[in-house]
C-alpha cells in the first residue's frame, strides 16, 4: 500500500492556527510595544485614571481636574465658585509624575504583556495627590464672602402710635472656622468638589435704651410745644444700671415726693423700734398726699431739745442727709405748710442756679427727677441685696430690713393712676405720687419679669396743668418704659394678658 505524501487537512489547519497565533501575538506584541512608554493600564494618579496616557497628557489631565477646575459653595440654595487660586492651590505634578513613571519602570514586561493580552492589567499602585494651599488664603477668600453675603439682623424699632417696639428681623451668618474643615477637602477631591457653608442664623437683638429714650421723648414733644410745658424723666435700669435722663436736672417743686427723703431720714435717724403713731406717721409720708404726718416725722428726725422737738431742723437733717448720698439738688427748709425761717428761705444749688429755667420751683422745697431716681434705686439695692449707697454711707445707721419695710409700705400706694395706668394689673410698683397746681409727678420701682426698673416722671406746666393732659402722659411713659423691659410680652390696654 503506498502512503500518501502530501500534509492532510489537520496538519494544514494546525500550521494555519500557529501562524496566526504567532501573527497575532507579534501584532499584540508591537500594540504591547506602543503603550508601553505609556502609564501602566488601570494606573491611577490622586484618583484620576491615567493608564494609557503619556506624561504628558496625564500632567494635563490632573492639572485640569485640580487645579483649573473651581470648587462650588453653597450658601443656602446659592450657588458660589471659588478658584483653586484664590486657595494658593499647588499640585506637585513632578512628584506624582515621577511615581507614575516608577509604577511603569517597575512593572515586568511580560508580565505587563499577558495582562495586555488578556485586557486584565497587572495590579499597580495608586499615586496619592500630592498638593498643599495656604489656609490664610483661603480664610481671607471665605471672610470676603462672609462679608458680602451675611445678613445682619435688623434692630427693632420703635412704634410711636403704639408705645410698643417693633420685632427686628432675624439674620444669618457664615461660620467660617466650622466651614473651613469642608472647603479644604474640595480642594483635594477629583470630583464632586462642592462644599456647603455653615449657617448661623443670626436672632435681632433686644432693642437698646435708647431706643426707649427715642420713643418717649418723641411722645412729650406735643406736651412740651402745645402746651410750653416741661417733662422731667429719669428712667433706671436696675440689673445694668443703664439710664434715660430727659431734663431730668430740672429743679421741680418737691411737693410730696420729698417725703421719700423724709421717710430715709426717719429710719436712719431713729436707732429703735417705731412706735403703732410713729407708723402711721410714716404712713401717711409716703401714701397720703393730704395728711401731716411728714411733719411730724421732721420732729422726731430732730429729737427733742429743752423738750422740744423743731421740725424746722429736722427740715435741715433732711437736706444734709441728702447732700451726704450726692443728691445736692434737694432740699427741704421748712415744714409742710409752714414759712421758712427769715435767714433761710430758700437753698442755692446746681440745679437752680442755671440761668433761664424752664420751671418755677418752689423754694422751700425741691428735688430732681434724677435725684429722686437714684434714691429709689438706692433703696432698692439697699433691699435686694443689702448693698447700696445707703448701706454705704450709713452702715450702721440704716439696714436692709427698713429698706425692704419702706419699700413694703410703698408698694400698697394703689391710685390707678399714672404709673400703675401704663403698668399691667397684677404687677408690683412701689411708687411716691404727688402733685400741686403747676406740677404732677410719679416716681416708682416697678417690678417685672422682664427685669425691674425706676421711672420717675414729673411734668411741668406754667400756671396750672390740667389733670386731663397730665395723666395720660404720665401713663403713656410708664407703658412704654414697662413694654421696652417686657419687650416679648408688651402691655396694651384693652386686649386680655
Amino acid at each position: 500500500m503506498n502512503r500518501q505524501s502530501s500534509p492532510g487537512i489537520g496538519q494544514w489547519l494546525t500550521v494555519i492556527i500557529t501562524v496566526g497565533v504567532i501573527l497575532f501575538l507579534i501584532y499584540q506584541l508591537w500594540q504591547y510595544g506602543q503603550v508601553r512608554d505609556r502609564l501602566p493600564a488601570g494606573l491611577a494618579v490622586a484618583s484620576i485614571n491615567v493608564g494609557g496616557l503619556t506624561t504628558e497628557q496625564a500632567a494635563e489631565l490632573i492639572s485640569n481636574r485640580y487645579q483649573d477646575a473651581p470648587v462650588v459653595l453653597w450658601y443656602g440654595e446659592q450657588r458660589l465658585e471659588i478658584a483653586p487660586a484664590d486657595a494658593e492651590f499647588q499640585l506637585d505634578l513632578e512628584q506624582m509624575l515621577r511615581e507614575a513613571d516608577y509604577q511603569r519602570d517597575q512593572q515586568d514586561f511580560w508580565a505587563g504583556f499577558w495582562g495586555f493580552i488578556w485586557n486584565r492589567p497587572v495590579e499597580v499602585e495608586e499615586v496619592p495627590l500630592y498638593a498643599t494651599h495656604n489656609r490664610t488664603a483661603l480664610l481671607r477668600t471665605l471672610d470676603a464672602i462672609a462679608l458680602n453675603l451675611n445678613r445682619p439682623a435688623q434692630p427693632p424699632q420703635p412704634i410711636p402710635a403704639s408705645l410698643n417696639f417693633q420685632y427686628g428681623t432675624p439674620g444669618s451668618e457664615i461660620d467660617v472656622p466650622g466651614s473651613l474643615s469642608d472647603v479644604e477637602a474640595a480642594f483635594y477631591r477629583a470630583d464632586r468638589r462642592e462644599a456647603r457653608l455653615q449657617l448661623h442664623p443670626v436672632d435681632p437683638i433686644r432693642p437698646e435704651i435708647n431706643l426707649l429714650a427715642r420713643l418717649i421723648v418723641n411722645h412729650v414733644q406735643a406736651f412740651e410745644q402745645d402746651y410750653r410745658g416741661v417733662a422731667s424723666i429719669f428712667i433706671m435700669d436696675l440689673s445694668t444700671g443703664a439710664e434715660i435722663n430727659y431734663r431730668s436736672e430740672e429743679p421741680m417743686s418737691g411737693m410730696h415726693l420729698i417725703k421719700l427723703p423724709i421717710a430715709v431720714e426717719t429710719y436712719r435717724a431713729v436707732d429703735r423700734s417705731l412706735t403703732r403713731e410713729e407708723e402711721s406717721w410714716l404712713r401717711e409720708a409716703l401714701l397720703d398726699v393730704t395728711a401731716f404726718g411728714p411733719n411730724n416725722l421732721l420732729s422726731l428726725i430732730a429729737g427733742e431739745t429743752d423738750g422740744e422737738a423743731d421740725p424746722f431742723r429736722g427740715s435741715d437733717l433732711v437736706t444734709n442727709a441728702m447732700g451726704q448720698l450726692g443728691l445736692v439738688n434737694t432740699f427741704l427748709v421748712a415744714p409742710f405748710d409752714e414759712q421758712p425761717r427769715s435767714n433761710r428761705r430758700t437753698l442755692a444749688t446746681p440745679a437752680n442756679s442755671l440761668d433761664n429755667l424752664a420751671t418755677v420751683p418752689d423754694p422751700v422745697m425741691q428735688t430732681t427727677a434724677e435725684d429722686i431716681g437714684l434714691l429709689l434705686a438706692m433703696l432698692y439695692y439697699c433691699a435686694q441685696n443689702d448693698g447700696g449707697a445707703l448701706r454705704a454711707v450709713y452702715p450702721d445707721q440704716l439696714t436692709q430690713s427698713e429698706c425692704q419695710q419702706m419699700l413694703a409700705l410703698m408698694q400698697q400706694n394703689n391710685i390707678d393712676s399714672l404709673i400703675e395706668q401704663g403698668t399691667p394689673d397684677g404687677v408690683t410698683i412701689a411708687h411716691r405720687h404727688g402733685w400741686i397746681s403747676d406740677t404732677h409727678a410719679d416716681a416708682g420701682i416697678v417690678y417685672t419679669e422682664g427685669g425691674d426698673y425706676v421711672v420717675v416722671v414729673i411734668l411741668h406746666k406754667p400756671g396750672w396743668l390740667e389733670w386731663e393732659v397730665s395723666s395720660p402722659l404720665l401713663a403713656d411713659i410708664a407703658r412704654a418704659t414697662y413694654n421696652y423691659f417686657n419687650f416679648d410680652n408688651p402691655f396694651v390696654p384693652g386686649l386680655p394678658r
